[in-house]
């Protein structure tokens, strides 16, 4: 039995992710920091191997000439060796970031400048194919350090590098090389930029400093103290670029007893899940929703009988999470539902890989109450915490307990101080959030004030001590994966089709992207006489199937720019142009867009885009456990 680990926040104000390795590697070497898996078989790497990696691959970067205060940026999915790049980069003062696996060319090419990396890791062929096309237009570019160069046949550039003959050149520097790196590194250094977007549509870096980052991940293990007081397995599949990624991959394994595992392939997540059955998971609420509806499409299926059992089993689940919830379980209940779950609902978590979950904590965007209450019925601990980038790693609020009652996200923190302005935007104030927006300071200015209060964006309420989520104030969407969006970066291109005069597009919430349209009339008007298309007017043009033809064609262009998640992949053409001069029309004089109004006027235009058979699916699963 390993003893919990004790750590105090004020030392980790003072210290850096660098010195905690060394002193884990010292402390207990042989211990187990992390799994990776290759070739099919699971790797441990423990802390002595873990530091003895990071001095190599520091002394890789090193001969590239990388230096404090240069920046080194990092594209790939989730594997060691993204973390182990990292970690090099800030050992050598170096501020690392990621970029997206999933990014754009256009999104590549502004955090390259805009972040000013003189190194750049990619995973494999697949990336470096990303960064070639623009690297004549990066004179801070000095290489491209490749990973996986197993595909890279007939690539030849002078700033290619192969990391295996970068490691192979070197001799091996062990723990006490990196402790005398790292001795130099002041926990006020800038440790690493996370870049989220910003309502320009230009994404903002967030620059986050060695001691500020370690104290504030430490709120999430305060507020879930059992990664602290004894060992837990997690999956790693969160990108590493997010700061949740960061958090579960690279710092709450140095100060708590959460064991990362890394998968060999992330398209292979479910089956990574059943081989390490994690007792902790964090996650985003797509995935909680996707793994939900897999279960009920499963018993739908299923012969009459056994859907049978399974709507008994439910229904004493319900009476048992509704018990539980509201305070009185009573021991017969307790007695009768823990049959059900070990006769019906374990075996179910057992193929998922989720049978051994003792918490699961989902953050990124809003969690469906339906979603979490299902969860509770299968006997699944699932929690809702609450925090942005700003924090710096941190959470501003999580629920705490097990089973909490879904539809809000906790209490705050410890040592954050939370209120509500008079618009009921959250604020937060603490020693431990960002230092400050990269090469924006305006923008800093704008959310980070001179008391100490920052700005959240975000809406709230309290509710029983607990902060409940209302809307979102800042213009940008948060998709049902957690991923931040820009709706303006993907209004912009979408109007700059001459067929198209506004763009507003929705999605906060939801599964996908969806656009609402209005066609520049004239221009269409004289595409449709030059093609013989025939109308009456305004209403009759934007019907025909030819106009729906040729706007998804502006559109698939559009979408060929962006990334996946930024795709939009329905729309509806507007009957009628937008008048400001009418009453209630939700745009202003000026032509700004009134995005609430606009959902509220063609709520049932844009409500028919999205397919929500899953969400009903899992409302149905659930009952009515959520009724009075």
């Amino acid at each position: 039995m390993t003893a919990p680990i004790t750590v105090d926040r004020e030392r980790l104000r003072h210290t850096t992710a660098l010195h905690l390795l060394c002193e884990r590697a010292r402390a207990t070497p042989d211990l187990v920091a992390f799994r990776s898996k290759q070739f099919g078989v699971y790797r441990e790497r423990r802390w002595r191997d873990y530091a003895t990696l990071v001095a190599r691959y520091a002394a890789a970067l090193q001969s590239l000439g990388l230096a404090r205060g240069e920046r080194a940026a990092i594209m790939g999915d989730v594997c060691e060796e993204w973390m182990l790049c990292d970690l090099a980069a800030q050992s050598l003062g170096a501020i690392s970031y990621g970029i997206y696996p999933t990014a754009s060319p256009a999104e590549v090419d502004y955090q390259m400048r805009d972040g000013g990396a003189s190194i750049f890791v990619a995973e494999n062929q697949e990336y470096v194919d990303k960064i070639l096309p623009i690297v004549d237009r990066l004179p801070d570019l000095r290489a491209i350090v490749v990973i996986d160069d197993s595909a890279m046949f007939g690539y030849a550039h002078p700033k290619l590098r192969r990391l295996r003959e970068l490691l192979d050149k070197r001799p091996e520097p062990g723990l006490q090389w990196l402790e005398a790196k790292t001795s130099s590194l002041s926990a006020a250094n800038p440790a690493f930029i996370v870049y989220t977007s910003g309502t320009s549509g230009n994404p903002k870096g967030a620059l986050v400093s060695h001691g500020r980052h370690l104290a504030a991940t430490d709120t999430v293990v305060t507020q879930y103290p059992t990664l602290r007081e004894k060992p837990h397995r997690t999956v790693v599949f969160l990108p590493m670029c997010h700061v949740l990624g960061r958090d579960v991959a690279i710092t709450l394994p140095l100060i708590s007893q959460l064991v990362p595992h890394f998968g060999e392939d992330p398209e292979d997540f479910a089956a990574t899940l059943f081989e390490v059955a994690p007792t902790v998971m964090f996650t985003v609420p797509r995935y909680l929703q996707k793994f939900a509806s897999h279960v009920l499409v499963s018993v739908l299926n299923s012969s009459r009988l056994k859907r049978a059992f399974y709507e008994a089993g439910m229904r004493v689940a319900r009476d048992h999470v509704r018990r539980r919830w509201d305070g009185n379980p009573t021991a017969a209940g307790e007695a009768l539902y823990g049959t059900v779950q070990a006769l019906m609902f374990r075996p179910i978590l057992n193929k998922l890989g989720f049978d051994k979950l003792e918490l699961v904590v989902s953050g990124g965007a809003g969690l469906p109450v339906e979603t979490a209450a299902l969860w509770h019925m299968y006997g699944v601990n699932v929690v809702e915490m609450y925090g942005q980038t700003e924090e710096a790693g941190g959470i501003i609020a999580g629920q705490r307990g097990r089973f909490p009652c879904p539809g809000n996200v906790g209490t705050p923190v410890e040592g954050l101080e939370v209120r509500l302005a008079d618009d009921g935007e959250i604020m937060v104030r603490g020693p431990d959030l960002f230092d400050r927006y990269w090469r924006a300071d305006e923008a800093t200015r704008e959310i980070k004030r001179a008391d100490g209060w920052l700005r959240t964006g975000d809406i709230g309420e309290w509710r029983d001590g607990n902060l409940r989520l209302i809307d979102r104030a800042r213009d940008f969407i948060v998709t049902a994966g957690g991923k931040t969006i820009s709706p303006s970066l993907i209004e912009n291109a979408l109007r700059a089709s001459p067929y198209i005069a506004e763009a507003i597009v929705f999605g906060h919430g939801r599964k996908y992207l969806t656009a609402v349209l209005e066609i520049d009339f004239d221009t269409v008007a004289d595409w449709a006489r030059a093609n013989d298309v025939a109308y009456t007017g305004f209403t009759s043009l934007t019907a025909h199937p030819r106009v729906q033809r040729l706007i998804r064609t502006e559109l698939d262009k559009a979408n060929r720019d962006l990334a996946r998640v930024e795709q939009v992949k329905s729309f509806r053409i507007l009957p009628k142009a937008l008048d400001p001069e009418e009453e209630g029309e939700p745009v202003t004089p000026t032509r700004k867009v009134k995005r609430k109004l606009m959902y509220e006027r063609f709520k049932e235009l844009i409500d028919g885009m999205y397919d929500d058979s899953e969400e009903r699916l899992i409302a149905a699963g659930a009952g009515n456990v959520l009724g009075s």
